[in-house]
């Protein structure tokens, strides 16, 4: 009995010390990248129906255009490291026309770096999803970006007149997701 249990013990503590063993290849180190993401709000803002009328509650006939700074692009991370930017917008249109949407993002002195496809939101879309995913090997440009510029206008061929009582109120909400290969 004593015998058996010996060599049961022994086999065990071969088995254990065999298993474990393995050489490690220390050259992968020189092989290995990292892709972080980071996310980040980039423009968020809402337009109520008034703001899509004149002062005598005629539509415009001009587009309504707000520009926003982007600061995170400027940071030495992004300059060196960034390799892709994926921008996601949701929109919400509660109105009975279809509204335009062009986004271009600016250096300093206003040339345009990088401008998106026109984005048309359907009339009375509670959520419009759109993505707009920016390989920087192809638009290198993009990284002197320091503000985005989003116009909207009415699309004329659509839809009803906007009413100067309606309460609703156009929502464009916008994030970034940044790819880093560091």
């Amino acid at each position: 009995m004593k015998i058996k249990l010996l060599l049961l013990i022994i086999v065990v503590v071969l088995l254990g010390v065999s298993s474990c063993v393995k050489d490690i290849n220390l050259d992968q180190v020189d092989n290995f990248s990292a892709e972080p993401k980071y996310i980040a709000s980039l423009v968020y803002f809402k337009v109520p129906a008034i703001g899509f009328l004149d002062s005598s509650n005629n539509e415009l006939s001009t587009a309504i255009v707000d520009e926003t700074r982007l600061t995170v692009i400027e940071e030495e991370i992004f300059q060196k490291y960034l390799i892709e930017a994926s921008l996601d917008f949701e929109i919400r249109n509660p109105f009975n026309r279809s509204i335009r949407v062009e986004l271009q993002f600016l250096d300093d002195s206003n040339n345009v770096t990088y401008l998106m496809n026109t984005i048309i939101v359907p009339a009375n879309t509670n959520k419009f999803v759109h993505k707009e995913v920016i390989s920087i090997g192809s638009n290198p440009q993009f990284l002197n970006s320091r503000k985005v510029r989003a116009s909207l206008q009415l699309v004329t061929t659509s839809g009803s007149a906007i009413d100067a009582n309606d309460l609703n109120e156009f929502e464009f909400k916008s994030a970034g997701t940044f790819t880093f290969k560091i």
